[in-house]
């Protein structure tokens, strides 16, 4: 997804910006088991951004504390509501949920196996606004396999200062009850973010005895991926400075939109915040394929 030069860009704009602090990410659903690397591993490594993430599965969090940097700090909390949740668990991790499995979706998409129950266990949720080791937070990913409009609805006061979010996105059931897409949408919209693309979708096949015949590349069920919402830019004027300059790297860093980067540059740019000479100077630095 991410192209060679982007840690020589983000040098770039980090000091063409002046921005002198580290982006505050918040990760719901830190999971390290389950994907590869996460989306805001080159801001990390490159020591530009801090991370406070939330993991309640005890193998996983101790996997996160085992490797983490200084720069991270992990929660073993439960975000929601505020009330006690049944945690369902599967025999693959990576399911794990509050909601139980849906069986008819398990038998079609054949992840009868994977998601067979395992065990259940009592847990406390906890707001995300009532959580006070949050801080101030520029960008929220958050991958929890069906709490997301539950967790975002009862943060919207901490995410009040994000420019962007990621979030895991559902347009196949896999849970009973779960949350729709719009509804997640809904929730999104409440607290300012439209969303911008999507990072990925995943496409499984329909389950058969041929299935192990055709090439993943032509699976047909689209049934989850990651979107990226950006705080509604109809209204740029709403942003701080320090809120634009956010965006920028957020969005050549971790969301390879140098359009949306371009934008917070001119607006920068307009305010005399920063060299008119900035925005050329980083098209210079993009990849001769992304130009003309």
């Amino acid at each position: 997804m991410y192209d060679d030069g982007s840690t020589v860009r983000t040098g770039f704009l980090v000091k063409v910006l002046k921005f002198e602090r580290r982006l505050r990410i918040l990760d719901v659903g830190a999971n390290p088991l389950v994907e590869g690397d996460v989306s805001y591993k080159g801001l990390l490594d490159q020591g530009y951004a801090e991370v406070v993430g939330f993991e309640p599965q005890e193998h996983a969090l101790a996997a996160l504390l085992e490797r983490k940097s200084e720069a991270e700090t992990y929660l073993p909390y439960a975000l929601g509501a505020g009330q006690e949740k049944e945690l369902h668990l599967f025999q693959s991790s990576g399911f794990t949920s509050v909601f139980p499995a849906d069986a008819a979706s398990a038998r079609y998409l054949g992840f009868h196996q994977a998601m067979k129950e395992t065990d259940r266990v009592q847990i406390q949720t906890r707001r995300m606004d009532e959580i006070t080791e949050i801080g101030a937070v520029d960008f929220l990913k958050i991958d929890v396999q069906g709490s997301e409009t539950e967790i975002i609805s009862h943060g919207l006061k901490t995410l009040g200062g994000a420019v962007a979010v990621q979030s895991e996105v559902r347009f196949f059931p896999l849970y009973e009850g779960e949350p729709t897409y719009g509804e997640l949408e809904q929730a999104l919209a409440k607290g300012g973010f439209r969303f911008l693309k999507l990072a990925s979708l995943k496409h499984v096949s329909a389950a058969s005895k041929w299935r192990k015949r055709l090439r993943r590349t032509i699976y047909s069920q689209a049934v989850d991926g990651d979107g990226f919402y950006l705080r509604d830019m109809r209204r740029p004027e709403a942003y701080s400075d320090d809120q634009l300059k956010a965006l920028a790297i957020l969005a050549d860093g971790i969301m390879d939109a140098p359009d949306v980067t371009l934008f917070a540059l001119d607006h920068l740019i307009a305010r005399e915040a920063i060299p008119e000479s900035s925005a050329e100077a980083y098209l210079a630095t993009l990849p001769s394929e992304w130009t003309k």
